[in-house]
């Protein structure tokens, strides 16, 4: 029996939305968290579907998060932080969780893309009962340092390509911390130079989300116009909280197995922080996969690789 609704969620002062799709319902339940802050996921269905495949041998969660996509029509014009915060989206993570558990009966095999994985395992500390694995893709680890990774990274490589503009506008910011608009033209040329999806640029990916709202039929105009504006009002809400993160002194233990799926050629969630948080973490299993022909986004670059680990992932929980 084929599974495809699209279902809203009350989470205390918010509506949030889910899509779940898949071919059988007794296949095991993996939650997709985005990346962000801001970015949505259920307008990327068709595309990770096409690329993935998952829904073949997964009962697949594509959620809004807070503040994001669909999710965000119920946050006030100038959502206040009291509205967006990291404890909140953990929050609504264990509330999902535990939603999902409820209604399929088992824990979930979580999937979680830089912050969306940050996120998933701050989750999975407070209640590890509810997460059969978590697949941490480009985790944003420790946030000081990929903040400095990434400026030297954009500022040697406009100065490689002789693009004065990028310099400019580089050299104008300044070295981080990156909030808000910095860290706008910082990401911007991270894209463009290649460290978060490999063959694209900052237009060919704004192009890319503004034709996926368009083409969804879950995102009216109005949902569309409410989700691009949310990109800026969680970065807002986020970026100063998110800003002192750093995994490998805060979570030196997960008691749910971690499989860390690196890209070589990041550089917003750079490797060297991942090989540190997988040789400090402790966990009941740990891989960390690496991706050499991907940035930030190996779901992207190298997708049959990636859906290949999920495969791994679900046949080894189901031996555990």
């Amino acid at each position: 029996m084929i599974v495809d609704s699209l279902e809203m969620l009350r989470f205390d002062d918010t509506t949030q939305w889910i899509r779940i799709r898949g071919e059988d319902p007794s296949n095991p339940v993996l939650l997709l968290m985005q990346q962000g802050p801001g970015l949505p996921i259920i307008n990327e269905v068709p595309t990770l579907e096409r690329l993935l495949g998952l829904e073949k041998n997964f009962l697949v969660v594509y959620w809004d998060q807070r503040g994001t996509g669909l999710s965000a029509q119920s946050l006030r014009k100038n959502a206040s932080r009291l509205e967006i915060s990291v404890p909140k989206m953990v929050d609504d993570t264990v509330r999902l969780l535990e939603l999902l558990h409820t209604r399929f009966g088992d824990r979930t095999l979580v999937a979680g893309f830089s912050f969306g994985a940050t996120f998933a395992a701050q989750a999975a500390v407070r209640r590890p009962d509810l997460v059969k694995s978590i697949v941490a893709t480009g985790m944003d680890i420790d946030v000081p340092a990929a903040e400095r990774h990434t400026y030297e990274f954009v500022l040697r490589s406009a100065h490689q390509h002789a693009n004065r503009r990028a310099v400019r506008q580089l050299e104008q910011i300044g070295p981080p911390p990156h909030l808000e608009k910095q860290f706008g033209v910082r990401a911007r040329w991270a894209i463009n130079f290649g460290g978060v999806t490999v063959g694209t640029n900052y237009a060919g990916l704004s192009r890319s989300l503004i034709s996926s709202l368009i083409r969804s039929r879950e995102y009216s105009v109005a949902a569309a116009v409410r989700t691009v504006r949310g990109l800026a009002t969680s970065r807002a809400a986020l970026l100063p909280e998110l800003a002192t993160t750093d995994l490998v002194s805060t979570m030196p233990r997960l008691e749910v197995p971690i499989v860390l799926a690196q890209g070589r050629l990041d550089q917003v969630a750079p490797g060297e922080a991942a090989q540190r948080f997988y040789d400090s973490v402790s966990a009941p299993s740990k891989r960390l996969v690496w991706f050499e022909a991907s940035a930030h986004t190996p779901q992207y670059d190298e997708p049959e690789k990636f859906r290949r680990l999920l495969l791994e992932v679900k046949a080894h929980t189901m031996i555990a």
